[in-house]
């Protein structure tokens, strides 16, 4: 399985930003980036009511405070969408080992405007994926997956039961 060094992440956002500036794209486009770690703790204060939203909105398994330290020490991958200063969403990624071999999981999404990213950042997303040796994709939590990856098949379904 390969693995996907700072370097290699620092790599692939000078690339990101290059082609943003190659394509003298209006600043109005919103663009998909792959935040290095040393940049996290800067941008951090740009995602954190977002995704306190959304982790409230779908059960929660994992704090904000959780995902930022994720996402600082390198152990998940933060993605942001943007127009100039502008985030309009975030998300969570993590590399894990399942039993049918290596893959790149979601653990936090939230944004709007889902129509005019949902492709980039696909296509961002199962970009570092192959770069960390995954062969699919897991993403958990409510319907809304099926917009961004109509061709899921469903796994499994979570249950809640009260005490």
């Amino acid at each position: 399985m390969a693995v996907t060094t700072p370097e290699q992440v620092d790599r692939i956002f000078r690339e990101n930003m290059a082609q943003i500036k190659a394509a003298k794209a209006p600043k109005s486009a919103p663009r998909v980036v792959l935040v290095p770690t040393h940049m996290v703790d800067g941008l951090w204060k740009s995602v954190i009511d977002g995704f306190d939203r959304a982790s409230r909105r779908s059960g929660g398994d994992l704090s904000v405070g959780d995902l930022w330290q994720m996402c600082r020490s390198g152990n998940a991958y933060l993605f942001i969408v943007h127009e100039g200063d502008n985030v309009l969403a975030a998300t969570a990624w993590r590399l894990e080992t399942w039993g049918k071999g290596p893959r790149f999981r979601c653990l936090a999404l939230y944004g709007h405007g889902v129509k005019d990213w949902k492709d980039d950042l696909r296509k961002e997303v199962e970009t570092v994926a192959r770069h960390c040796g995954a062969t699919a994709l897991i993403a958990d939590g409510r319907q809304g997956w099926k917009a961004i990856y109509p061709d899921a098949k469903v796994l499994r379904v979570v249950y809640e039961a009260p005490l």
